[in-house]
């Protein structure tokens, strides 16, 4: 197992749950250091996050398994209508980056830009102010269908889902609490979604990387998904995501520029 491959794992499943896209981020390791195939960074970002997936399993197995024996009829239902409202948008997102993201020089910028949209996304809720957000507010079909939207379009490299999704709940007057839980919940079957479109459309293992050591890599995905998940939980009413989001964004931008200079 390389050490690229460590950082790579640490990265996807310390940031996984902070709005600040692990995907962009592993994007912009990848890219920057020409550590892998440009043919296989997306790939390989849908493999890296079957981890946090299970680590979402491991964190709430009475409720998955009420969701699964339709126990909880509502909250299948209300996962069932998010992961098909993440498909109209995530599908052909998923196809035209695989195909076409990687040819842009200017990944950077693509990545810095989205990664400011993000931050601005997650500062309009804080304007509400604490005193108008109805905390005893429920999600219902629309807040799951129209948050489902929102998590499709998080398929693009540095458009955080789980920052998009919780503010998008937020925005529709979610309380915090439920807002991040409904959110870790409709991430599994989107990621579930994914691979087996990945499966299904012909991809297979990225080449760079061997199967003992995807084993390895998504083990140390999830043992840190699931550490930083709890950490999320406790400090979630302290932390202003999007100050840190913006600036990932300028230093990710500024990164960038060089390849849109003339040459």
């Amino acid at each position: 197992m390389e050490l690229w491959q460590i950082i790579v794992a640490l990265i996807q499943g310390l940031v996984e749950w902070l709005p600040i896209s692990s995907e962009g981020q592993v994007v912009l390791f990848l890219y920057n250091f020409d550590l892998v195939p440009p043919e296989d960074i997306v790939s390989l970002v849908v493999w890296l996050h079957l981890g946090t997936a299970l680590a979402v399993i491991v964190r709430y197995p009475r409720v998955i398994l009420d969701i699964l024996s339709l126990k909880d009829r509502q909250l299948f239902r209300l996962l069932l209508i998010a992961t098909l409202s993440t498909a109209i948008t995530a599908v052909p997102l998923y196809f035209f980056l695989r195909d076409t993201l990687l040819s842009f020089e200017f990944v950077n910028v693509l990545v810095g830009g989205l990664l400011f949209i993000t931050a601005v996304v997650l500062y309009l809720p804080t304007r509400t102010g604490n005193g108008s957000i109805d905390t005893t507010k429920d999600v219902e079909d629309r807040e799951a269908a129209s948050t489902g939207l929102v998590q499709g379009l998080a398929v693009l490299p540095g458009l955080s889902r789980s920052g998009v999704t919780i503010s998008a709940l937020l925005m529709q007057r979610i309380d915090k609490e439920t807002a991040m839980r409904f959110s870790f919940l409709m991430s599994v079957p989107a990621v579930l979604a994914i691979f087996v479109l990945e499966i299904v459309s012909g991809s297979t293992l990225p080449s760079s990387v061997g199967p003992l050591d995807l084993v390895l890599i998504e083990g140390i995905v999830f043992a840190t998904g699931l550490l930083s998940m709890e950490f999320l939980l406790r400090l979630v009413r302290r932390i202003s995501f999007w100050k840190l989001c913006l600036v990932l964004a300028v230093i990710a931008i500024l990164f960038g520029l060089p390849a849109l200079l003339p040459t």
